[in-house]
């Protein structure tokens, strides 16, 4: 839903005698601390928190008690959540409620905002919505924009507009999953509706108002002054049959998945959730189907009523006919079928009647199993489930608690007789690299604790090591180049910083921790980074909605300050690393954690060698296998089985006898820059890894990275034939296409702009090169226009409900002239049309960012 104009009067007629959902004795309690604190007329600020864990009502209580409460003065509603589910939830429960309104007042109206295309923009908001729902991040991002009128005249956003139309109204701003309030845009946000708003009044809605880091715990009381007004605990609930005990259950598909980088960063990196292409994968393989199947048929008896949550329309089908032949009373709901057709008849095999009709029969007990494509997670209430199905793991740590909230309702909260249990099951799959995929919690509650994101300690180690004795392997010279503690670290810090997660189906913001590894050669570095950083970060670095290649163009300047890349990027990561210190400075206004590896000096197979390398072979093995399978040792860990710790300890010797028979291995020469001659042309191999892993082994001008069908180049920036030198500044990474165009011509594209350039000549329009996205031929021909890196960045969408589908924004790096671009746009757009084949781009506009 995105907008709904109720009539109050006809709605109390058609459902006159019927009472509505019965209250719970702890929603009854919350009732009565609710109206404790907020009295009325309102009168200066007060901020409260509603503790109830997953399960108990929290949405349904604050609404029940708004619409008899607050609606009923004529005091206006903003509802905040974190993602579009919990928008959906909270508008069914207002639209279920809105007749316990007293009859004081004859309308209502009612708008969601997001950026799904289900709901309405933040350009419709108008200053007569009385409830409105939106994203946390949608309100911070219209908050802020200052957009300027036909005059250049700047104005307020619409929902800016509607804020200060309640100067004379009141309003009262609800915030669903409040232990997001301290991060940095929330809170802002907050504090500056408070400044325009002087008689305020604010509830937050959590689960568990707890939080690890002292600093944001302080902002959550500052923000929320009047403290937890009501806190109903989890085991009391359970204890007294209103909420079910969570059982999870863990079953393994057996199906292996391989992750590559793309996608390894998409869910590390990106924060997103599976793209469409492994979900399809996933939802088409019948094998894997028939053992969900299976698992239900296997256990009726103990599963009984049960929700299953699919993926795709043609799964829930597939689900459905299996479990039909097998003698199981089964439905399945659903709306879109196909998002590449053509009209609303053939994106919809299921009409919004139907659907309700089945869901109702389902929760009447016609069905034992009802199979869902995320409907049930939008505030549906079928307390009598006992199980749900979730048949792939998601990285959604609201989707996940939304889809077990649906299990959770115990036998006083209409989950029928006896019920004190609800099964969680989770059909797990083996993904062949770490993924901290959203995890339930055993009590059912929210955990407000950041996600581990990528690997802990002692697995970053472990990988570290593979890596280089992979590498040792590979160069077919079995031999340790630097000292063995060179590869393990002394310590490492703890990052922790909120992210803002938001693609064409989703919007939530999450906190994460993150490890970043300190080695011996920057440790030093590290510190006085951060030393001199903490009081000059910028601040809009604390944006959870801020992108890594913002931070990162910052970091370039600092990283030459601080840091030598040939000695202190181990395993090509430093750049990385840095953007997670980075935000979380920005937001925590502190250094982080730093936890030393006080273990370390026990792991030094440079002392082992020394001991064993006179010895003969079998007293070497017996004395590795005895220190490979110490208790308590780590060296399973690191390398997780014998042979390749055999083969790591096998290179640190061999370096070392080559040490006693040769002497110290000597450092190669530097270059001598000032002879121009062929002989010193070429880099050699340790200046082009040098230059490839400073620029993120990637083109510096169109961003390809190196891959099938990209061949990577290292280029003079002045060419040698124009006495250019052989040196690690005078050089950079070019795409083979990219490197071709540049020829002889001298242009720099670690430069974002030339400031002593002059209007640029007219645009050579490049051919797509292979395989590549339109988007990177794209990106070559702006670049090569400007003579530099101009292009921060290009936002487009592949899909049709993507806001740029068919509206493309080239983003300039500032400094670069906006008008000598737009003064080709109709050629401009007509290339991407036509010779990039993107006929769906209408429009093109070129803004600049900091």
């Amino acid at each position: 839903m995105n907008y709904e104009s109720l009539d109050l009067v006809k709605l109390r007629k058609d459902n006159e005698g019927k009472f509505g959902k019965e209250k719970r004795s702890h929603q009854i309690d919350s009732f009565v601390a609710l109206s404790k604190t907020y009295n009325f007329p309102m009168e200066g600020y007060k901020g409260g928190l509603l503790v109830l864990p997953t399960g108990a009502g929290k949405t349904f209580t604050a609404v029940r008690w708004i619409c008899e409460n607050i609606l009923s003065k004529n005091i206006k509603v903003l509802w905040l959540a974190q993602s579009s589910y919990l928008l959906d939830q909270a508008c069914n429960t207002f639209l279920e409620n809105v007749v316990s309104i007293p009859p004081s007042r004859d309308t209502l109206n009612v708008r969601v905002v997001s950026s799904d295309p289900a709901h309405s923009n933040s350009s419709d908001i108008e200053t007569t919505d009385d409830v409105l729902i939106m994203t946390t991040q949608t309100a911070i991002s219209k908050f802020n924009n200052v957009p300027e009128d036909i005059n250049g005249e700047k104005v307020d956003s619409y929902f800016k507009r509607f804020i200060n139309s309640c100067k004379d109204t009141q309003i009262f701003v609800v915030l669903d999953e409040a232990h997001h309030a301290p991060a940095y845009g929330c809170r802002n946000l907050l504090i500056d509706i408070k400044e325009m708003i002087p008689n305020l009044y604010l509830l937050g809605l959590t689960a568990t108002p707890t939080y690890s880091d002292k600093k944001n715990s302080g902002w959550l009381f500052k923000i929320f002054d009047k403290g937890i007004l009501y806190e109903a605990k989890t085991t009391k609930l359970i204890a007294e049959n209103i909420l079910a005990l969570p059982v999870y259950i863990e079953k393994s598909t057996g199906r292996e998945l391989e992750v590559d980088d793309k996608l390894y960063n998409r869910l590390v990196r990106e924060h997103k959730d599976l793209p469409g292409e492994i979900v399809e994968k996933l939802a088409h393989d019948s094998a894997r189907n028939d053992y969900i199947v299976n698992e239900y048929v296997s256990n009726k008896s103990k599963y009984g009523k049960t929700i299953i949550f699919a993926d795709r329309w043609f799964q829930c089908e597939y689900l459905k006919s299996k479990l039909n032949e097998k003698g199981i009373n089964c439905e399945a709901i659903y709306s879109q079928i196909d998002a590449k057709a053509n009209t609303p008849e053939e994106r919809n095999k299921r009409s919004t009647t139907e659907n309700q009709k089945i869901m109702k029969e389902f929760r009447e007990g016609k069905y034992e199993v009802l199979i869902n494509v995320k409907m049930m997670t939008e505030g549906v209430d079928i307390p009598d489930v006992k199980t749900v199905f979730l048949t792939r793991q998601t990285t959604s740590a609201i989707l996940m608690t939304q889809m077990i909230g649906r299990a959770l309702r115990g036998e006083k909260s209409g989950g029928g007789k006896g019920k004190s249990e609800a099964n969680i099951v989770l059909f797990l799959d083996n993904w062949k690299r770490i993924i901290n995929w959203a995890n339930p919690i055993g009590d059912g509650t929210s955990n407000t604790k950041p996600i581990v994101r990528g690997a802990y300690p002692k697995e970053y180690i472990s990988i570290s090591l593979i890596e280089q004795l992979s590498k040792q392997i590979n160069s077919g010279v079995r031999f340790a180049d630097s000292p063995y503690l060179t590869y393990i670290p002394t310590g490492w810090y703890q990052t922790e910083y909120t992210v803002s997660i938001t693609d064409d189906e989703q919007e939530e913001m999450e906190t994460y921790s993150e490890f970043v590894m300190v080695f011996d050669s920057n440790k030093n570095k590290f510190e006085i980074f951060i030393d001199k950083s903490l009081n000059n970060i910028p601040d809009k670095f604390a944006d959870e909605k801020i992108e890594d290649e913002q931070i990162l163009t910052w970091l370039d300047k600092e990283i030459e300050e601080y840091f030598d890349l040939t000695q202190d990027d181990i395993g090509g990561k430093l750049k990385n690393e840095l953007v997670k210190i980075s935000r979380h400075l920005a937001q925590n206004g502190e250094a982080p954690i730093y936890h030393s590896f006080d273990e370390r000096n026990d792991y030094n197979l440079d002392e082992v060698a020394m001991q064993l390398m006179y010895k003969d072979a079998i007293s070497k093995y017996t004395v590795l296998q005895n220190e490979f399978n110490k208790n308590g040792s780590l060296w399973k860990v690191f390398y997780r089985d014998y042979n390749r710790f055999k083969s790591a300890y096998d290179a640190v010797e061999n370096r070392l006898v080559d040490i006693k028979i040769n002497g110290p291995i000597k450092p190669e020469p530097p270059i001598n820059e000032e002879i121009f001659t062929d002989s010193n042309r070429e880099p050699t191999k340790v200046i082009k890894e040098q230059v490839l892993r400073r620029d993120g082994y990637k083109c510096v001008c169109c961003g390809r990275e190196k891959g099938k069908g990209v061949t990577l180049e290292v280029d003079h920036i002045l060419p040698f034939s124009m006495r250019g030198i052989t040196s690690v500044e005078n050089l950079q990474t070019l795409c083979k296409e990219c490197n071709k165009r540049k020829g002889i011509n001298e242009i720099n594209f670690k430069d974002i702009f030339k400031s002593n350039l002059n209007q640029s000549k007219d645009i050579v329009y490049m051919d797509k090169a292979g395989r590549e996205s339109p988007q990177c031929s794209l990106i070559r021909t702006i670049n090569f226009f400007y003579h530099c890196k101009a292009v921060s960045d290009i936002k487009f969408h592949i899909r049709r409900s993507g806001k740029y589908y068919s509206e493309w924004v080239i983003e300039l790096f500032e400094g670069n002239n906006i008008e000598w671009l737009m003064k080709h746009e109709n050629e401009l757009l007509s290339y991407v049309q036509n010779e990039l084949g993107c006929p769906q781009v209408k429009n093109l506009s070129v803004i600049s960012v900091g």
